[in-house]
This record gives C-alpha cells, sequence and structure tokens, in this order.
C-alpha cells in the first residue's frame, strides 16, 4: 500500500508537467516564414491540446493532490503574485538579461527565443483568436501554475532534499532544495533568466513563510495573468 501511495503521488505531481512537455514535442509546430516564424494553426491546437491533457491529468489525481496539499490560501498568495508581475515586467523591459550576456562575451542565442506569435496578426478571423486566446490564457494561468508547481514544490525541490520526500512539510525544505528551485526557473526560463531567479526565490520564499502549497498556486497564476495581460496591451509578443 505504502510504495501504490508513494507512486500515485509522484505521478500526481509530474504528470501534468510531463505531458506539457510531451504534447511540444510531438505535435508538430515546424518553423515557416513570417514575422513570428511559427505555423499558427498548429500551435493554436498545440495549445488546445496541452490545456485538455492537462486539465485531465490534474483531475484524475485531484483527490491525491488535495490530500497532500489541501486547498488553503490567504493574502500572501495573492500579494506575492501582484508583486512577482510587476517585477517579472519590469525586469524584462529593462533587457538586464541581454546586458549581462554581452557583459559576459557570450551570444545572446543562448537566451534561446519564445513563439513571439502576435494573434492578432496570424488569427484574421474572429474565432481563432477567441480560441487562441481562450486556450493561451487557460494555459498561463490555470494549467502551468498547477503544473509546475505540483512539480517544482510537490515533487522536485523536496527530492532534492530528503528521500523521503512525500514527508517533507514545504516550511522545512532544506537549502539544497531552495537553491534547486530557482536553479529550475532559471534553466527553464533561459530567456528571462534574471526576472525567473528573482521570481522564483520570492515564491519560494512564500513557501517556506506560509507552508502553503496553493498560495504558490496562487502567486503563479496571478503573476501569468498580469503578464499575459500586459503582453495582450503592450504588443510584447516575445514573453509568450
Amino acid at each position: 500500500m505504502q510504495w501504490i501511495r508513494t507512486h500515485a503521488i509522484l505521478l500526481a505531481m509530474c504528470l501534468p508537467i510531463a505531458l506539457f512537455f510531451f504534447i511540444s514535442a510531438i505535435v508538430p509546430h515546424e518553423r515557416v516564414d513570417g514575422p513570428s516564424g511559427i505555423d499558427p494553426m498548429p500551435f493554436l491546437w498545440m495549445n488546445v491540446i496541452r490545456v485538455v491533457a492537462m486539465a485531465c491529468a490534474i483531475g484524475l489525481f485531484a483527490k491525491t493532490i488535495l490530500n497532500v496539499f489541501p486547498l488553503r490560501v490567504d493574502h500572501w498568495g495573492l500579494l506575492v503574485g501582484v508583486i512577482g508581475g510587476v517585477i517579472w515586467i519590469a525586469l524584462c523591459r529593462w533587457g538586464i538579461e541581454s546586458q549581462l550576456t554581452a557583459a559576459l562575451g557570450f551570444s545572446e542565442s543562448l537566451l534561446g527565443q519564445r513563439s513571439g506569435l502576435d494573434p492578432w496578426q496570424a488569427y484574421p478571423e474572429a474565432s481563432s483568436l477567441y480560441a487562441f486566446l481562450g486556450f493561451r490564457f487557460a494555459l498561463l494561468v490555470v494549467c502551468v501554475p498547477i503544473a509546475e508547481e505540483l512539480f517544482l514544490r510537490g515533487f522536485f525541490m523536496r527530492a532534492v532534499d530528503q528521500g523521503e520526500w512525500e514527508y517533507l512539510p514545504l516550511k522545512s525544505v532544506g537549502w539544497t532544495g531552495l537553491i534547486a528551485g530557482t536553479g529550475y526557473g532559471v534553466l527553464t526560463h533561459p530567456s528571462e533568466f534574471f526576472a525567473a531567479a528573482v521570481w522564483f526565490s520570492l515564491v519560494t520564499w512564500l513557501m517556506v513563510r506560509t507552508n502553503r502549497f496553493w498560495n504558490c498556486v496562487l502567486a503563479h497564476a496571478v503573476t501569468n495573468l498580469i503578464l499575459g495581460l500586459y503582453i495582450v496591451w503592450a504588443g510584447h509578443w516575445e514573453l509568450w
């Protein structure tokens, strides 16, 4: 029974984010000529499939997830989410990553590149435009915050800190796990590595202070909502 419980928790923590990356790998979305370099319809379908698959995985393991992390939030999650969103946008606007890369003598190609797709240009038909925006924001504000926090704080940060990770309270994660969490953020957001280092460290502080997993999810969701609205308003599609 203990083996089954441990592996059920492991699947609950890791499957949603694994689907995110797996779908990106198998759904065709080749680079094409054009402003964004992205074929818009396969890109739309990739977002649709991601949302559906990740939502199903989260729903399938909802009972396990809530048994491990009861649904409790407070004002700190909202506050950190707002502050984190402002910090992320400000740091990206200042282009600190490009400046640091140039100062160290490295090529900016190391920073990677996001899709940069302008939906108003890519989807001239209203139905496709609204579908893309709806699924993109569902991914950004709901699926990714839950999936990434499940993997990062539910599994990864605890597992690198302690063998029996499923018993380790979030507030008790040691320095190894805390540093690994920020390292994960930097490696998965290379084009915004400085903003990622600051933001992931901020949410880790929230985790340790409140010991509430869902505060981290709320902060992540609020930051992503602010970022998404800013992208649409300002047209900074490279931040998608």
